[in-house]
């Protein structure tokens, strides 16, 4: 194990780096790791020791988004909500036969997410509740004569769990899927 570092030592040390010294070279001058000189020039220990310490800059994040493009102001890394709207624009982009990898870029989605509207995993602007009871009438007749339920929850604009909670005689209406 090294010696700790004297005060001039690390004083020393914090001048190379503010000069353009790597890292990595100044452990191997100091015998001490790579994580000690980051942590000595950062401030994070030996902050009494003196010397200039490096200005901490936010860490850059991946701004991750569902609107698409970078975020003009960089300040949240959330996602923002996919909209029924923006989900009804990729379902109609994907059935004009666009590709699906594309139209998730061009959306700023990842390709499972488009996958999961085409399945209808998530729903459009139509939403569970808002079917008719005519509409209803129509999903379980086609659901007995062998539409498979994703199938139909793409047909009605609803979700496949609530075309499954339809079928099981659930109220459409009381939302009491």
């Amino acid at each position: 194990m090294a010696a700790p570092l004297t005060d001039a030592q690390v004083v020393e040390l914090r001048e190379s780096y503010a000069a353009g010294a790597r890292q990595v070279d100044l452990a191997a001058r100091f015998g001490i790791s790579q994580t000690a000189v980051s942590a000595i020039v950062s401030g994070r220990t030996r902050a009494a020791a003196g010397g200039p310490v490096k200005e901490s800059a936010p860490r850059a994040r991946r701004a991750r988004s569902s609107a698409p493009g970078p975020d003009p102001a960089g300040a949240s890394s959330r996602r923002t909500r996919l909209t029924p709207a923006r989900v009804d624009a990729i379902r109609a982009r994907v059935a004009a036969g666009e590709p699906r990898a594309a139209v998730a870029e061009a959306e700023g989605v990842s390709i499972h997410t488009v996958h999961s509207i085409m399945s209808g995993r998530r729903s459009g602007s139509a939403g569970s509740g808002s079917l008719t009871d005519a509409q209803v009438t129509e999903l379980r007749a086609a659901a007995e004569a062998g539409a498979g339920q994703a199938e139909l929850a793409v047909r009605f604009g609803i979700s496949q769990q609530a075309v499954s909670a339809i079928l099981r005689g659930l109220s459409h209406r009381d939302g009491q899927y």
